[in-house]
């Protein structure tokens, strides 16, 4: 720790304590990213000289490669929570391609020395129902504002997830922090809670005491919620909510479901609205034993306090103290309204049920929240995730592309530091723009920010541009990150198909399909690698589910392409006319009719139909650039030609 460090910054109406992470602004606490305030206090540290861009690059950002746009961003942010202006600044100056000086008059006076004592005080303040037992509270009611109507569907305004809140059950929980990625799911169990290094958890969904669907919504909330808090701190591994759900037949026997998803803990709950009491417990899984059984009388009109109650008594049982950036981290609120953060959490929890009324749900209540709260960042980013996952219920890119760009737009407008919007503008540049630059822009501020958020589809990115040694890396980690996740998984799978490894693709395919045998995609792309393998009725038999399951939306190119491989040439001319009847009724790419004509060796109708999906948005790169389907057409002039124009080379 620097001298400065053990000190308090102060300058017109705002201070800041270093040592604590606490920034005020006219008495009022303002929450800045650990990035952010590391970067104020550099600057005020050395008020007295020019800081050039190069040396602040270097000191927050040593280890990554960004562009002077994200210390540019960095500044404007900071600016925005200070109210400081760039062309009458009162605090922060800059000086034209060099970099900033901090200009303020700065008192300094010393700090209080605090340290891990101060931040166990500031942990039993959040939850004083805590401090007297740790089995009998009492929490404050308080009133929640009417939520405001839902925005009409035509008007697309867009939300997501927060680090600290608890968002999409599968996306939200890639927010956590860089730190957690970097300790990997490790299959050794400490033998006590004081010597271990990393504890793994898994939250399940708090169970209802009544049988209402508002009640079931409630326990998944809660569980969402408490995923994300506890995900704050380096010394617990935390396993995403949507991998838990697949194991909801076995909720009954909590140890099973802890050996399962090989964790250390599993925290169990129930609820009872009325009279307003919460049990949970935290069970060892080694032996069953149960570490803690707290009951909580709380107002579930207060989430916030519900959630910071539940989750402080967990870190206390687990004897984990946050440091200051995990702290600052734990504070962050992205809405101080609980209505809005309620309507975000049902959002998340109806698009997480994959369904098509889901998803029409969801954006309903993401949109709520946002007519609550207009600033409220994460749910834009919500809304304009929920509009993308659109595309697997047949509707065409043309319709929900627009809408998703302009909510996670606005996302970044509200609050540039919202990675998962970053990362959703770098899978929209990439998947339906093909503008390559600007998703490697967006890709990096993403990394920068949660490097495990965008592993996936930043490795579909890195394998498009050909830089396959680095997608691998990349889709390790989402592995090591994910391990049971059946989407994920498939996912997986399909990048194996594209490198050509087809022996690990099946291993992974299967294991998707051991965890959810319903998946269509997982049975497509499992038949799709056996036809590479030369095991041709295995994969019709495959193909044929992922069609069944699916209604038609997945399935039938890969089915026409391999009765065209097998010789069945009147087979796959059938499976084109099927294709075309589909198409009338529900989006159908025409990346699928290529796929055919490829098989049956017609290959300027294959490309035709590769122009026309490209020119709907719904052509994939590393399809296009790697699937062995396409192979007898890579050779054309054409082909070649069709590539170059859209950024690749062969």
């Amino acid at each position: 720790m620097t001298k400065d460090e053990s000190r308090v910054f102060s300058f017109d109406d705002a201070e800041v304590e270093p040592r604590t992470g606490r920034v005020s602004k006219a008495g009022a606490v303002v929450q800045l990213e650990p990035k952010a305030l590391k970067l104020l206090v550099f600057l005020i540290e050395n008020r007295d000289r020019l800081v050039e861009k190069d040396e602040l690059l270097h000191v927050l950002w040593k280890d990554i490669n960004v562009t002077e746009n994200v210390l540019a961003s960095a500044i404007a942010k900071l600016r925005r929570t200070l109210g400081d202006n760039s062309k009458s600044a009162k605090y922060i100056q800059t000086v034209h391609t060099r970099g900033y000086r901090f200009i303020a008059n700065v008192q300094v006076t010393d700090c209080p020395a605090r340290g891990s004592q101060e931040r166990t005080e500031f942990l039993e303040a959040t939850a004083k129902e805590c401090a007297a037992s740790p089995h009998s509270t009492t929490g404050a009611v308080t009133d929640v504002p009417t939520q405001a109507e839902a925005l009409p569907l035509t008007n697309p305004q867009r939300p997501l997830l927060a680090r600290n809140l608890a968002l999409s059950v599968t996306l939200c929980v890639l927010l956590l922090g860089a730190a957690i990625y970097w300790r990997s799911f490790s299959s050794k169990r400490p033998s006590s809670l004081p010597g271990a290094n990393i504890t793994s958890i898994a939250v399940l969904p708090f169970q209802s005491v009544g049988s209402s669907e508002d009640d079931r919504v409630l326990g998944f909330e809660i569980a969402d919620a408490l995923t994300a808090r506890l995900s704050n701190s380096a010394h617990l591994s935390i396993r995403p909510l949507s991998t838990i759900l697949h194991y909801s037949d076995s909720f009954n026997d909590p140890t099973a479901v802890g050996r399962a998803l090989n964790v250390d803990y599993i925290l169990v709950g129930n609820i009872q609205r009325d009279p307003g009491l919460v049990t949970m417990r935290l069970i060892r899984v080694r032996d069953s034993a149960s570490l803690q059984t707290g009951f909580f009388n709380e107002a579930f009109t207060n989430i916030f306090q519900l959630e910071e109650s539940l989750s402080v008594q967990v870190l206390r049982t687990l004897t984990v103290t946050l440091n200051d950036e995990e702290e600052q981290r734990f504070r962050r609120r992205f809405t101080q309204n609980a209505a809005a953060y309620e309507a975000l959490l049902n959002a998340d929890y109806l698009m997480n049920l994959a369904t098509r009324d889901g998803i029409n749900q969801a954006i309903v209540s993401f949109r709520r929240a946002i007519a609550i709260d207009p600033n409220y960042a994460m749910a834009y980013a919500g809304l304009g995730d929920c509009y993308l996952r659109l595309f697997r219920f047949g509707i065409a890119p043309a319709e929900f592309v627009p809408k998703s760009r302009a909510a996670e737009t606005k996302a970044i407008e509200i609050d540039n530091t919202v990675a998962y919007a970053h990362s959703m503008l770098a899978y929209i540049a990439f998947q339906y723009d093909w503008d390559f630059p600007r998703a490697e822009r967006e890709y990096t501020l993403a990394r920068e920010m949660d490097p495990p958020l965008v592993h996936q589809w930043y490795g579909f990115y890195l394998l498009a541009i050909n830089r396959a040694p680095e997608a691998d890396i990349e889709f390790k980690k989402f592995n090591d990150y994910y391990p049971f996740l059946p989407q994920g998984i498939t996912f997986y799978g399909q990048y194996l198909y594209l490198r050509h490894q087809n022996g690990l693709a099946v291993d992974l395919l299967n294991k998707s399909l051991s965890m959810q045998p319903d998946y269509a995609l997982a049975h497509e792309s499992l038949g799709m690698v056996y036809e590479q393998q030369g095991r041709m009725n295995e994969a019709i038999t495959e193909i044929q589910k992922a069609i069944d399951l699916s209604g038609g939306t997945y399935g039938l190119g890969s089915l026409g392409h391999v009765y065209a491989a097998a010789g069945r040439r009147s087979d796959a001319h059938k499976i084109l006319h099927s294709l075309v009847e589909h198409s009338s009724s529900t989006y159908t790419s025409p990346y699928q009719l290529a796929i055919v004509y490829a098989g049956l060796n017609e290959r300027d109708k294959a490309i035709d139909e590769l122009e026309r999906a490209h020119a709907d948005r719904s052509l994939s790169a590393p399809f296009l650039r790697f699937d062995p389907r396409l192979d007898t057409l890579r050779a054309e002039p054409r082909f070649q030609d069709f590539a170059r124009r859209l950024g690749l080379s062969f």
